[in-house]
C-alpha cells in the first residue's frame, strides 16, 4: 500500500492493523519491502539468520494483534557488511542492508545505495593511473624525500585535478542513474602512507594541521567541477583514514562530500567510548571534530582479525555500543568490514557477526541478547545455549584495563587470564553442543565454529595441545585439527590469500597452528618429513601400548 511519505527517508514504513486488515506502507524503493520483512519477522516468526539458514514456521492459522501501530525510519542511509551471507540478496533485504558493493538487487527488490566504480582506494588505482602518466609526468604524483612515487597523487597539482575530473565525468556518462536517490563516487587515497610532501601540499596540510587538508580541498574541487555538469544526485566519498583521520582546522567538506572515518587503529575489545581505553580516546575526538564540520559522515569499522582469521576474535561485547556511538554522533552510513575474503577461511563466528551487525544497523537499540540467542538456536539448534555460554566466557576474557584487542591480534594475546578451569569449562561446552545437535547440518555448523577454539588452544599450547604431557597426545591433536581444517576448507589463515595451510607434517606435528602456513621447499625437507612421521608413529605405538 502507499501512504504519505513525502518527507520520509527511503526505507521508512508503517505497519497498522485496523478493521480486520493489515496495512503496510513504505517510502521510496525500499520502504514497503522493509515493512513486509519486518512483519514476517515480528508476527510470523520468520528469520533469515544466514543465507542457507532461513526459519519459516508452518502454522495452520496466523494470529496477529488487532492494534498494530508501528512506524519505522532507518537509522542509517547506507549499511554494508561483506561476509558470505550478506552477499545474498534475500538475506540482505530481510536484514536491511542497503549497500550495492557486495550484492545486486532487482528492480522489484528496490535500489541499492551504489558506488559508481570502485568503492575504495581509487587514487592511482582507478583515477590518474601511474601506468598511464607516471613516466612522462612524475610531477602528478607524490613527492617523498625528493623523489616522486607512484603510490599517491600530488593533490595540489592542477593537471591532476583536470585528469580526475575528466575521468569521473567519463564514469558518470556510462553508469549514472538520474532516478537514484544518491549515487556515490569514491575519491580515496591508496592504501599506503606515501602522501605528498611537495611545498604546495605541505603548505595546505600545515595550515590545516592534518593531511586531510589537501584531501578535502582536492575532493571539494572535483565535486564542484562535476556538479557544474548537472549531476545533482551524485555525492563524493573520501577517507579520514590513517594519515588523513584527523579533521582539518580550516577547510570544510562541501554538502555533497562524504567523509568516511576509519577505525583501523582502535581497540575492538573496549567500546569506543570506554574511558579506560586510551587507544579509542583519539578516535572519539576525531569523530566529534569531523561531526562539527561535516554533515555526511560514513564509518568504515572493523570487526574481524585479519592477521589470524581462524582464531577467536572476542569482540561481541562491543558491537552494539559501537554502532550506537556511530549513530549518536550523526553518522549516516556504516560499513562493518568483516571477513570479505570468504573463500577458504569460513570458520569462527563471522556469519553470526554479519547477522547481528545487520540487525544493529537496522536498530542500534534492539534487544541484542535476544538476537544473539535467536541466531544461536536457529543455526546450532539445541546446542546453541552452550555456545552462548562459551561466548560469554571469551567475551569476559577479551581485554583488561591495560590489554587491548586489535584487528591484527596474535592468537597468544586474544584472550587474557584464561585458567585451566576456564579452558576445561569451554571444552565441556563444545562437547555438550555437539551432543545436543539434532541434524547433520547443526553438527557441521558447530564443528566449523569450534575450529576457532581449537586454533586458539593450539596456538597457546593449552588443553589437549599442552606440552606438559606425552608428546603423542598433542601431536595427534594437531593432526586431527589439520585434517578437520582441510575437510571444512578452512585453509586460508589471514588477509592476503598467500598463507594457505601447508601439508608439511613437520609443521602440524611439531609446531602450533598459526605456524602451519610456512612452505619448506629445500630438498632436505623431503628427507626430514618421513623421519618426522616415523618418530610420530613410534610415539603412537608407545602411547597406545601403555594406555
Amino acid at each position: 500500500a502507499e501512504g504519505d511519505f513525502t518527507d520520509s527517508a527511503d526505507g521508512s514504513y508503517t505497519i497498522t492493523s485496523t478493521d480486520n486488515r493489515i496495512v503496510i506502507c513504505g517510502a521510496g524503493t525500499k520502504g514497503t519491502i522493509n515493512g513486509v520483512y519486518a512483519f514476517l519477522e515480528k508476527y510470523c516468526g520468520c528469520h533469515w539468520y544466514e543465507a542457507q539458514v532461513i526459519i519459516v514456521p508452518e502454522n495452520a492459522t496466523l494470529t496477529v494483534p488487532a492494534d498494530i501501530d508501528i512506524e519505522y525510519t532507518p537509522f542509517f542511509e547506507y549499511t554494508e557488511t561483506d561476509t558470505a551471507s550478506s552477499r545474498d540478496s534475500e538475506f540482505s533485504l530481510a536484514n536491511g542492508l542497503t549497500g550495492g558493493v557486495y550484492r545486486e538487487f532487482t528492480a522489484e527488490q528496490g535500489a541499492a545505495v551504489e558506488y559508481l566504480g570502485p568503492f575504495c582506494h581509487t587514487f592511482t588505482t582507478f583515477y590518474c593511473k601511474p601506468e598511464i602518466y607516471f613516466e612522462e609526468h612524475p610531477e602528478y604524483f607524490a613527492l617523498r624525500n625528493g623523489i616522486r612515487t607512484p603510490n599517491q597523487l600530488c593533490l595540489t597539482n592542477e593537471k591532476v585535478k583536470e585528469i580526475v575530473t575528466a575521468e569521473v565525468l567519463a564514469l558518470l556518462e556510462t553508469e549514472h542513474n538520474p532516478e537514484a536517490d544518491i549515487q556515490i563516487v569514491s575519491l580515496t587515497q591508496h592504501d599506503n602512507r606515501d602522501y605528498c610532501k611537495c611545498e604546495n601540499c605541505k603548505a595546505v596540510d600545515e595550515e590545516n594541521g592534518s593531511q586531510s587538508g589537501t584531501m578535502i580541498t582536492f575532493v571539494n574541487e572535483i565535486a564542484r567541477r562535476v556538479k557544474e555538469h548537472g549531476y545533482d544526485n551524485v555525492v563524493f566519498d573520501t577517507f579520514a583514514y590513517q594519515y588523513t583521520r584527523k579533521a582539518p582546522s580550516k577547510v570544510v567538506p562541501r554538502e555533497d562530500v562524504i567523509v568516511r572515518l576509519c577505525s583501523i587503529e582502535c581497540c575492538f575489545g573496549h567500546t569506543l567510548d570506554d574511558p579506560k581505553c586510551e587507544l579509542n580516546a583519539e578516535f572519539m575526538n576525531d569523530l566529534r571534530e569531523w561531526g562539527e564540520i561535516c554533515n555526511r559522515i560514513y564509518i568504515w569499522d572493523y570487526v574481524h582479525n585479519y592477521a589470524q582469521t581462524l582464531c577467536i576474535f572476542p569482540n561481541f561485547g562491543v558491537l552494539q555500543r559501537n554502532v550506537q556511538i556511530f549513530y549518536e554522533n550523526n553518522a549516516k552510513g556504516l560499513y562493518e568490514e568483516g571477513n570479505y575474503y570468504i573463500d577458504n577461511s569460513d570458520a569462527e563466528f563471522a556469519e553470526m557477526r554479519t547477522y547481528l551487525l545487520s540487525k544493529l544497523m537496522q536498530n542500534p537499540y534492539l534487544d541484542y541478547e535476544a538476537e544473539m540467542d535467536g541466531y544461536l538456536n536457529g543455526v546450532y539448534g539445541p546446542g546453541g545455549c552452550y555456545i552462548r555460554e562459551f561466548i560469554d566466557i571469551i567475551t569476559e576474557h577479551a581485554v583488561t584495563d591495560s590489554k587491548h584487542l586489535s584487528i591484527y591480534q596474535s592468537a597468544e594475546n586474544t584472550l587474557h587470564n584464561m585458567t585451566d578451569e576456564d579452558v576445561e569449562k569451554c571444552n565441556e561446552l563444545w562437547e555438550k553442543a555437539k551432543s545436543a545437535a539434532e541434524t547433520d547440518e547443526q553438527l557441521q555448523q558447530i564443528r566449523r565454529s569450534e575450529l576457532s577454539w581449537r586454533y586458539w588452544k593450539s596456538s597457546n599450547k593449552r588443553g589437549e595441545f599442552s606440552r606438559m604431557q606425552f608428546p603423542y597426545i598433542w601431536m595427534s591433536e594437531g593432526e586431527k585439527l589439520h585434517n578437520d581444517m582441510k575437510e571444512m576448507n578452512a585453509v586460508l589463515f589471514s588477509e592476503g590469500g598467500t598463507n594457505l595451510l601447508s601439508d608439511c607434517e613437520l609443521l602440524y606435528l611439531y609446531r602450533v597452528v598459526n605456524k602451519w602456513t610456512v612452505i619448506y621447499e629445500e630438498w632436505f625437507w623431503d628427507i626430514l618429513n618421513p623421519v618426522a612421521m616415523g618418530i610420530y608413529r613410534m610415539l603412537g605405538l608407545i602411547y597406545n601400548y601403555f594406555n
